[in-house]
């Protein structure tokens, strides 16, 4: 299985964009895929938007940190979810 790791922090704005242009590139792949958005404490709707992504698409997972860790522990913690 393919995993694909995205950290967020406030990007409200390009977050469907980015699953909309992700989720027909992974499709087009043709094998199982999952992506793991780690949303690092953002102040935005970013959480809110998707939360309601993971409702509707079984491929998607969210893990939200308690506070702004950095993308680099961000990514860190979506390694470990993969």
């Amino acid at each position: 299985m393919l995993s694909v790791v995205i950290p967020v922090h406030n990007e409200e704005a390009a977050l469907l964009p980015l699953y909309d242009r992700l989720t027909a590139v992974l499709e087009g792949l043709g094998r199982p895929y999952e992506v793991v958005f780690v949303d690092d404490a953002s102040t935005d709707r970013s959480f809110e938007l998707l939360a309601n992504l993971v409702e509707t698409d079984a491929r998607l997972r969210v893990v939200r940190l308690r506070r702004n860790f950095g993308q680099t522990a961000a990514l860190s913690a979506g390694f470990d979810e993969a």
